[in-house]
Formats: C-alpha cells, structure tokens, sequence
C-alpha cells in the first residue's frame, strides 16, 4: 500500500488514472505512464492495482500480488547473480528527478555517480572522463539516446558495449531494440 497526504484526487479524474499518457501535469512534466505501465506489470503477474481515496484526504494505492511458488519452468543448473563491483556510471536524462533517484538507488549500491541532464553534456564528460555503464535515456531533446550511442560508438567504440539504454515511455513505437 502506498499513500500520501496531498489534496487527494479530484472525483473526475480517478476514472482516467491508469489511462495512458493521461496527465494532470503542466505540459513537459511528466508524460502520464507511470501509473498505465505499474497496472500493466502488477496486472502481468497476476495481480491488482487499486486506487482508494481515504476520508483523512490524500491517495491511497494498493497492490495485491498473489502468494506462492511460481508456474513457470524451475531452471536448473543456472548460476545465481553475483554481485557487481562498484563502477563509475554516467546517468544521462533530461529528467532532473528520474536522475536524482537513479542515482539514490546506485549509490547505495557503492557506485560512483556522474550525470549529465542531455546527450551533449554527456559526450563533454566523457571526453574526460571513463565510466563503467552510461545508462541514457531513450528520448530527449536535442541529442537522444540512440544519437548519443552512436556518436560513443564512433568516438570510443570501447565504450559502446558499456551504453544501457533506459526509458519511462515503453508504450511507445521503438522503445525495444533501442540499438542501431
């Protein structure tokens, strides 16, 4: 369960929440899939996503994922994850809070982080720098993700297999098979 203690969500727009792109946000914050793309994967495994508006105010969400062993093939013989050392990674997104959290999240994990807020910034740092992982984003303005790989591919083509591409808006046409 997830919950807040904002102003709540107004009755006209709880219908329209899980649609996609459906924002209540001023225009270039946010795109309005995160909530579309949660449904769909809680929904893939099974489960349910439901919205609740407490009388205190606020939103409530609740997740309800079912228990037990999965259905799914039992792979035998396949070696567990092991832990990665801690690397220099470059996160590259014009997106100041998908940033921000990226690099919470590898921090924790001992990373060192850089970021560059687009793809130019990006190859300016690289141009001094060496990272482990870049992690950029699919689409952004100006110089996206694909342009930045491919200009790593012709300046550093050693550094071209370390590029993991990411992205929020998996809904639309191209965000798989990002290479190329």
């Amino acid at each position: 369960m997830v919950t807040d203690n904002g102003p709540g969500i107004p009755q006209a727009v709880r219908a329209r929440v899980f649609e996609p792109y459906f924002t209540t946000k001023p225009a270039g914050v946010g795109i309005g899939v995160g909530l579309s793309v949660s449904l769909g994967i809680i929904e893939a495994h099974g489960g349910t996503l439901a919205l609740e508006h407490p009388h205190e105010g606020g939103a409530e969400f609740t997740i309800v994922l079912p228990a037990g062993c999965s259905e799914g093939p039992v792979l035998q013989g396949v070696p567990l994850p092991v832990a990665v050392a801690a690397g220099r990674v470059l996160i590259v997104d014009d997106e100041a809070e998908v940033r921000d959290t990226l690099c919470e999240i590898l921090e924790g994990d001992g990373h060192r982080i850089a970021t560059a807020a687009s793809g130019r910034e990006a190859l300016e740092r690289m141009s001094t720098e060496a990272y482990d992982v870049i992690l950029t984003d699919l689409r952004m303005p100006d110089l996206d993700g694909r342009a930045l790989y491919r200009e790593i591919e012709r300046r550093w083509p050693e550094r071209a297999a370390g590029v993991v591409f990411i992205t929020g808006d998996t809904l639309a046409p191209g965000a798989t098979g990002a290479r190329g």
